[in-house]
């Protein structure tokens, strides 16, 4: 019988994700903080997404999958950097692979979100280098460590919630061929956005990138709502992050504000995908407030956050309109 503390209850949910990103924060201010943080923040953030439950030896695959995705995605992005070309392909290829995954499982669509979002890292802000490599080993360790200590400090394993790879086959089996017009979509749509943060000049066009793959769904009123909850959370986390940074804008003011917001990241999305996302929104903007020492010194790309989300969700609705179109076309031609 499932108790209050099972791992997959909503305050056990809470502090596990807590606990698990907040780590990279602590080591970052006992040694300092570089790049490597940001392999440190994504790989523990993918790795409690891509965290299943089930036997030891299957979290131990699902926590390493999580970690080679970080490296492939930054190992790719460094070795295209340079080629704005060959990174646009990149992306089609990416936003093509989420586009096919994103309604098998919960974790394939994290992986493939990140998969996007590391391409960006690793092509355009922070190439791979071979110590972040042990940086993204060290932390899907202790994120998966954190995992199976949670079960055995509260007594209660938590199942495996995975799908096995001949049900993952067959559910692609069964809309083969819809979900490849989507990832047609998605491929032309992913590569357009990045194009357009470069003319734009935003220098985080990452952030637009994560923002189109997370509201992106193959149902197209599932996809408006998650963009009008994603606007109106990161609007809404924005604020909260500048008026909490500027009545405690100490260091140990933003940690706990930090805590807080991960604390709350999961019961805030119970309530609401908007009241979700301005948790998680109001732990970044903390975090970038830590890193550049004061509120105003980040103030730059606390504005910008707003308008990559903005980018995003735009070229979403492209990728829609691009779907509705291929779908269209799909049930007239067909034979």
């Amino acid at each position: 019988m499932r108790g209050r503390w099972h791992g997959d209850d909503l305050a056990a949910r809470s502090i596990r994700f807590a606990l698990t990103v907040m780590a990279p924060i602590l080591v970052g201010l006992t040694i300092g903080i570089d790049y490597w943080l940001i392999y440190a923040m994504v790989t523990c953030i993918l790795a409690f997404a891509m965290d299943t439950g089930g036997p030891a030896l299957q979290r131990l695959g699902a926590f390493s999958a999580a970690g080679a995705v970080i490296v492939l995605g930054t190992g790719l992005g460094t070795v295209l950097a340079g080629h704005t070309g060959l990174v646009v392909v990149g992306f089609a290829v990416v936003g093509a692979v989420y586009a096919l995954v994103e309604s098998l499982h919960p974790a394939a669509a994290a992986g493939a979100r990140f998969l996007c979002l590391t391409l960006a890292v690793g092509a355009i802000y922070a190439p791979l280098e071979p110590k972040d490599v042990g940086v993204v080993a060290g932390f899907a360790a202790y994120a998966y460590l954190v995992s199976l200590g949670w079960d055995w400090l509260t007594g209660m394993a938590r199942p495996s919630t995975a799908l096995s790879l001949p049900e993952l086959f067959a559910r692609l089996r069964d809309t083969e061929r819809t979900r490849w017009v989507f990832a047609g979509a998605v491929a032309i749509a992913v590569p357009l956005a990045f194009v357009t943060c470069l003319a734009l000049g935003l220098h985080r066009p990452y952030w637009a990138l994560i923002a189109i793959v997370i509201v992106l769904r193959a149902d197209a009123l599932s996809s408006r709502r998650l963009m009008a909850q994603m606007l109106l959370g990161t609007l809404l986390g924005i604020v909260l992050a500048v008026a909490y940074g500027l009545a405690l804008p100490s260091h140990a003011g933003l940690l706990v504000g930090m805590a807080l917001a991960a604390l709350l990241r999961w019961p805030a999305e119970r309530r609401s995908g908007a009241l979700g996302t301005a948790a998680l929104t109001a732990f970044i903007m903390l975090l970038l407030e830590l890193v550049a020492g004061t509120l105003g010194r980040a103030q730059h790309d606390i504005a910008e956050r707003l308008i990559d989300v903005m980018v995003g969700c735009g070229f979403a609705l492209v990728a829609l309109w691009l779907d509705r179109l291929g779908q269209y076309a799909l049930r007239r031609y067909s034979p």
